[in-house]
């Protein structure tokens, strides 16, 4: 039975990734990782929207099991934020490929032949498109997705305005779309009603400034992908078992995804990734790792199991 109190600490080296300039200036990325000398697999964790890594249990439930562990730290988020920067910005969702080339690269070199993509919400989105289209695709041998972001969680008044809207971010990139509710957040972190511990600069109540542009690159990407399918590669795709909407607090926050649209995930899952399996998970939140130590135990075991259907 998964208690996070009886964690194995995980040691990690933490390296920053030197990026090409782009449309802000200097920008950089990192990794942080855990390697074990002998593992022939790799996991890379990409964490979502005004997110980081810190889920350090999740990376000691791989290194249990003898695979080596990285976290990418996207451009523009957690410490790689720099002050002349608008956090969490991208313009293209192609943006990330630089650095997912970078790590994936060093992960091969570091002596893997196998290699898993783990992603959070928008880094299900990032790790789905890099498996579809990035230029080292061939390096990844199978997906995990918690509680992907392949679609947007709004009323259907709003998505089909959102067309019609986002286009206008040509000209006005930076327009400041919306403040993102910090509900969720505030049922995870330890300081408010959840029992985690997070850096809050980097994770912020209240959150960080939704741009235009982002949501933009964001629809752009969603549309492209869920016209795309992924049959070959081994996926395994996780959802709550149901979801919680508004903007002020509900106890329900504890037990469902507060975030994204449940059956969403299921069916742009099932459409993308054709021979996936679909896992629901009662009483998980929208990130299954923070959910209680019940709901962790379960995901740990269903991972397992994949793990080992598939030789990982």
């Amino acid at each position: 039975m998964f208690s996070i109190d009886k964690v194995n600490k995980v040691d990690f080296t933490s390296e920053i990734i030197p990026l090409k300039n782009d449309y802000e200036g200097e920008v950089s990325a990192a990794v942080e990782y855990s390697i074990l000398p002998e593992a022939d697999t790799a996991v890379l964790y990409i964490h979502g929207y005004m997110d980081y890594f810190f889920q350090h249990h999740l990376a000691a439930f791989f290194i249990d099991r003898e695979i080596s562990f990285y976290a990418i730290e996207l451009r523009k988020y957690g410490s790689s934020i720099k002050k002349h920067q608008h956090e969490n910005y991208l313009k293209n969702i192609t943006e990330y490929d630089e650095e997912m080339s970078i790590v994936l690269n060093k992960i091969k070199k570091d002596g893997h032949s196998k290699i898993i993509l783990n992603g959070h919400s928008t880094g299900g989105l990032t790790a789905t498109h890099y498996a579809l289209h990035g230029e080292y695709k061939h390096l990844v041998s199978g997906v995990i997705l918690n509680s992907p972001f392949l679609e947007f969680n709004i009323p259907k008044v709003i998505k089909f305005i959102l067309p019609i809207v986002t286009p206008l971010a040509h000209l006005f990139p930076y327009f400041k779309f919306t403040k993102l509710p910090s509900v969720y957040t505030e049922s995870l972190h330890q300081n408010h009603k959840g029992r985690w511990n997070f850096n809050l600069k980097y994770k912020p109540i209240p959150s960080f400034t939704t741009y235009l542009g982002w949501l933009r690159a964001i629809l752009k990407a969603q549309k492209k992908i869920q016209k795309q399918k992924i049959e070959t590669m081994p996926c395994i795709i996780f959802h709550s078992d149901k979801s919680c909407f508004g903007t002020t607090w509900n106890n329900l926050m504890f037990s469902s995804d507060a975030v994204l649209n449940v059956d969403d995930i299921a069916f742009f899952g099932r459409k993308i990734y054709p021979n996936a399996d679909i896992i629901e998970i009662k009483n998980a939140v929208h990130d299954i790792v923070l959910s209680s130590d019940e709901v962790i135990d379960v995901y740990f075991t269903k991972i397992s199991a994949w793990l080992k259907k598939y030789c990982f």
